[in-house]
């Protein structure tokens, strides 16, 4: 897998999926554990209670949430530093990082044209990396 590489994402390019609808993803499903706990997570309109560790991209820690308003948020921390936050209401959100490489969180996915490239490796239940070899 292909996900150790370094890049800054606070330009990334952030899609959003909307709707009005309960985050019911299995992530949110679990117990909170020591490795899902983000810091300052509230002073970022975030439920802090709902952040779940999904794994790592690009040296960055992702994190799924629940933020103000019952919307999903993608949450990028790079050495313990808060890097980027996307939310989006509904039940997905797609990021693109500066690399090219997309992720699909929820029930998000990108146009078939933009990832026919790409290969797909999920991260979570409800996350998935596109990375372009």
């Amino acid at each position: 897998m292909r996900f150790r590489r370094t890049v800054l994402l606070s330009s990334a390019c952030i899609l959003i999926l909307s709707g009005c609808s309960s985050l019911t993803l299995p992530e949110f499903e679990t117990v909170q554990t020591d490795r899902d706990v983000v810091p300052d997570a509230d002073s970022q309109d975030i439920d802090a209670d709902s952040t779940r560790f999904v794994g790592e991209v690009e040296g960055a820690d992702f994190y799924l949430a629940r933020g103000s308003n019952d919307t999903l948020c993608l949450i990028q921390i790079r050495n313990g530093e808060w890097e980027q936050t996307s939310c989006g209401a509904g039940m997905g959100i797609g990021v693109t990082l500066l690399t090219g490489t997309r992720i699909e969180a929820g029930m998000f996915r990108f146009r078939p044209e933009e990832v026919e490239d790409g290969e797909r490796t999920p991260l979570s239940d409800s996350v998935t990396v596109v990375d372009f070899p």
